[in-house]
């Protein structure tokens, strides 16, 4: 006899991962498990494996007694209901209160599920990203692609939006996933975008701003080259009767312009003590002839000054200075508006 088992997927499988990692102490692994067989729709079975769920998986936010299908899985931080979850019979598609099943007749790829319970798992990080790309424009699901790649996660509970947390995958793992999922849907959504996805954003501005400066002019970005996030570079030479450090952490560093591009997303304003800080890391890469430019959240929230950014990043890596057609300049300006507000803060994406 098949043991029913439990697979949480698309939205759901992404707010779950929004409070968890994949660090040992998270209880969460891994598995080999390609095929959704046994995969049950039935409201009371769910309910049942749900509340079984190690309790390792991550934070406990109480609620795992009661009757109802969303209280069954408030354990698990997943909060948002319609509960998405995946099955391999057609017949489980039917509409149920509070659930939405997704029918996926033929196996995955290896890699597309991890455990969090007897019985009971979640789309890897990769698989919830493909699954993703089906509900969400391209410029959200590389917003997410970045995030997940990143030493961070959103939280719009949290002072800054965002709450540390050990990267969730890699751009090479992504990649290799996305290629051996060949024919499933979202892969076609998913592909254009992972060009532009890299690792190691250190926060949601420096994940703006990579994608405000890296993407195509079609999408509404300035088409640079792209960078690496949070790179060590040593400190030699007479730069370092300046400072005692031996190396600085560049935010977005270009090594074929020796251009450290810093954001600054603490203050609207540059207080003193910012400014000194500038100061010092100006002096040390000009010392050993490397190029800064900072941007702050008050520049990124504004055109004007986002753009005279822009401009000196431009100089620096020798491009020219061309008239942009106005139809250009409002898809840099709605990619801005959408990427950038107040405080930095934006709820996760509301399906």
């Amino acid at each position: 006899m098949t043991q029913d088992k439990l697979f949480i997927s698309h939205s759901s499988a992404l707010e779950f991962w929004r409070k968890h990692d994949l660090s040992r102490a998270g209880g969460i692994k891994r598995v080999r498990t390609s095929s959704l067989k046994g995969a049950t729709a039935d409201p009371t079975e769910i309910r049942r494996l749900a509340k079984q769920a190690s309790p390792d998986a991550g934070r406990v936010y109480g609620a795992q007694a009661g009757k109802s299908l969303q209280k069954a899985v408030a354990h698990l931080d997943i909060k948002e209901a319609p509960l998405h979850i995946m099955v391999s019979s057609r017949e489980d598609r039917r509409k149920r209160p509070n659930l939405i099943a997704h029918y996926y007749p033929k196996p995955l790829a290896e890699g597309s599920f991890c455990q969090i319970g007897h019985n009971v798992y979640v789309a890897s990080p990769e698989l919830t990203l493909v699954q993703m790309a089906t509900m969400l424009s391209d410029v959200e699901v590389l917003e997410l692609c970045l995030e997940f790649c990143s030493g961070y996660t959103i939280n719009p509970e949290a002072e800054r939006g965002f709450d540390d947390r050990p990267a969730l995958t890699t751009r090479k793992r992504l990649l290799a996933y996305v290629e051996k999922m060949r024919g499933h849907r979202g892969v076609g959504q998913i592909k254009p975008i992972l060009p532009y996805v890299i690792d190691d954003s250190a926060s949601p501005m420096e994940t703006a701003v990579l994608m405000l400066l890296c993407l195509p002019s079609r999408k509404g970005g300035y088409q640079l080259p792209l960078p690496k996030h949070n790179i060590e570079i040593p400190i030699t030479g007479r730069a370092r009767s300046h400072t005692g450090r031996k190396h600085l952490v560049c935010d977005l560093y270009w090594e074929r312009f020796h251009l450290d591009v810093e954001c600054d997303s603490t203050a609207n304003h540059s207080s003193k003590q910012q400014l000194g800080i500038d100061s010092d890391r100006r002096i040390i890469l000009d010392a050993m002839q490397y190029h800064y430019v900072g941007i702050t959240r008050w520049q990124l929230e504004d055109s004007g000054r986002f753009l005279d950014a822009v401009q000196a990043i431009r100089r620096i890596m020798g491009f020219k200075l061309r008239k942009t057609a106005p139809h250009i300049e409002q898809k840099r300006e709605r990619l801005r508006s959408f990427l950038v507000t107040p405080h930095g803060q934006r709820a996760a994406p509301r399906l």
